[in-house]
């Protein structure tokens, strides 16, 4: 921005995200646990769009962790230069470290760690398992700050208010997500 300042150059800035995805109780669970692959687990988790706190209707939960838990296990992690690679590495070594250290400060503060969780060393120093982390609390800091990284943080919500505050609660706001059948409900949560 410095630099563009003295010549009024445009720019656009890429400032990073928290990006909340939430699925209400009434939501195609196939379509929506398809959708959160896509959405976390593309490039490594590494784009500013990546949803990084998911929220999960305490109705539907269960199904939802269950089903999305055996798609993550699919994940061929590897070098994309590799047949069957659907999952590639991280920039550096510094952000497998930095995401080993969140998960891990996660579990020790009451999340559990459903599947994966930790760094994939006999691949390169650059790979991380893709991980799907449940009970995470919106206090901790893999919930307030972006991970960029393969790690679903899953917290459970009782009411759509629940959701929105939680939602809400970020200082970035590039992105959200939600599944819902409900349009009056999607048209009400997008404004709000």
């Amino acid at each position: 921005m410095k630099l563009g300042s003295d010549s009024l150059k445009r720019l656009t800035l890429e400032l990073g995200g928290n990006a909340p995805f939430i699925v209400f109780d009434d939501a195609n669970i196939d379509q929506a646990v398809a959708a959160l692959m896509a959405s976390k687990f593309r490039n490594a988790g590494q784009t500013c769009v990546c949803a990084d706190r998911v929220l999960l209707a305490s109705a539907i939960h269960d199904e939802f962790v269950s089903k999305f838990v055996a798609r993550a296990k699919d994940i061929a992690v590897g070098s994309g230069m590799d047949e069957g690679t659907s999952m590639g590495p991280l920039i550096t070594s510094q952000a497998v470290q930095d995401i080993d250290d969140k998960v891990r400060e996660a579990v020790r503060e009451g999340a559990t760690c459903v599947t994966g969780g930790s760094p994939l060393p006999n691949l390169g120093p650059h790979f991380y398992d893709p991980t799907v982390l449940i009970n995470v609390s919106p206090d901790s800091r893999i919930w307030k700050t972006e991970t960029f990284g393969p790690v679903a943080a899953i917290y459970k919500f009782e009411t759509e208010e629940e959701a929105l505050a939680l939602a809400n609660d970020s200082n970035v706001g590039l992105a959200a997500y939600f599944c819902t059948k409900d349009l009056e409900r999607a048209f009400r949560f997008a404004r709000k």
